[in-house]
């Protein structure tokens, strides 16, 4: 039993690095604007990603727990291909259309699969404490893996866009060797409650449902988790063209995205020290602090010390992401855990869908420090609100 852990976690690591193999992530603004796309089209576009997370987010999520997290994964897979085909032949906003939903699906697919997976190999061997480590180490690979797609991208789309997408879809086929030698690991499993196969389904929306509502104590980590996500999402895809239009060259930016995942790989390596050292909410109420300090300085600082501040950020949520997902973890039974984390992707893709777009336009209007220091206003507003809100419950 001990090696069929080891070897899942391993076979999990393998597929996680071919996964993440997407060599557009730190050009993909600057690909769609070389093919005609504006700035509110690109918000468009993200938009449709996440009105495919919004609507299927969920019900993958349960298809996960009802039939198999490797199952999820390897459809999932599937769309990642589709992805980059798409991409690669289009060059209008119709097909570009059917990439980001495509690419929204397999978010879709993969959401809470691989956390749930990692999480029931290492339960089957009373590792759960583990579960922080793992799942760091795997966080640290897939930006590990990005970050070296990002800087390669940016030498592919020199000499040709095809390279880019191409090699995505090539490494994404290599993805589906590791995925077909996983052994799905022993879970608890909703109760067939009979009737239509809707009738399941239904049932288990409302398990997550219920989860949310028996356990308060993981609304405020939720909810302030799901609004820097969001925030962060926006950022860094349109801090592409921001870094473009203040002098750096698409080679520049690369090496940057480059960086910047592999400072968040040395920060989800920790993650289980400083887990183990802090007490959760003071590193939730501290790191929100910090992200409101770098994304300021990101805003009105000059030059250099903008690049400096747009690293902090990233890593903040690098650091927190692996202690977040196993706070989460340890409250939930195997059976709702994929459905749950869908849950949560839902409600952060729902918030982008609506912010993605209207930060283009407001740009395009604008200008980027404007529309950064409205997102800012924004965050702030909305994470004070519900924070008080809570306050007063208790109360």
């Amino acid at each position: 039993m001990m090696f069929k852990t080891k070897r899942n976690i391993y076979m999990l690591y393998f597929y996680i690095f071919f996964a993440q193999l997407f060599f557009d992530r730190a050009l993909w603004v600057i690909y769609l604007g070389d093919r005609g796309m504006t700035f509110g089209q690109i918000g468009l576009l993200e938009a449709f990603l996440h009105l495919a997370i919004v609507l299927f987010e969920v019900p993958t999520g349960m298809i996960a727990d009802l039939y198999g997290r490797k199952v999820s994964l390897v459809i999932g897979n599937v769309f990642s291909i589709l992805y980059g085909l798409f991409m690669m032949i289009s060059g209008t906003f119709s097909i570009f259309t059917l990439a980001f939903l495509s690419m929204g699906m397999m978010v879709t697919f993969h959401s809470g699969a691989e956390q749930a997976f990692a999480y029931d190999t290492l339960k089957n061997e009373n590792r759960e404490k583990d579960y922080t480590k793992v799942i760091g180490s795997m966080t640290a690979l897939a930006l590990l893996s990005l970050s070296l797609a990002k800087f390669l991208g940016g030498f592919m789309a020199d000499i040709s866009w095809g390279w880019v997408y191409g090699t995505t879809i090539f490494t994404h086929i290599l993805a589906l060797i590791p995925l077909f030698l996983l052994k799905e690991p022993e879970r608890e499993k909703t109760e067939d409650i009979g009737g239509r196969w809707y009738n399941q389904w239904v049932h288990q929306f409302k398990l997550g449902v219920v989860v949310w509502r028996e356990n308060p104590v993981i609304h405020r980590p939720v909810v302030l988790f799901i609004l820097a996500s969001a925030v962060m999402v926006i950022i860094v895809f349109y801090g592409q063209e921001y870094f473009i239009q203040l002098g750096y060259s698409s080679v520049v930016v690369g090496a940057l995205f480059t960086v910047e995942g592999l400072l968040g790989v040395v920060m989800a390596k920790i993650a289980y020290k400083v887990e183990k050292r802090f007490e959760f909410f003071n590193i939730l109420h501290y790191g929100l602090g910090l992200f409101l300090l770098f994304f300021i300085l990101f805003i009105f600082a000059m030059d250099w010390a903008i690049l400096l501040s747009f690293l902090f950020l990233a890593q903040l949520l690098s650091l927190f992401e692996p202690i977040f997902s196993s706070f989460v973890q340890n409250l939930l039974k195997s059976n709702v855990r994929s459905t749950f984390f869908s849950l949560i992707g839902l409600m952060e893709s729902f918030i982008i869908m609506i912010s993605f777009p209207l930060f283009g336009f407001a740009i395009e209007r604008t200008g980027f420090t404007n529309g950064f220091a409205g997102l800012l206003l924004i965050f702030f507003t909305g994470a004070a609100s519900f924070l008080i809100v809570q306050k007063l419950r208790k109360n």
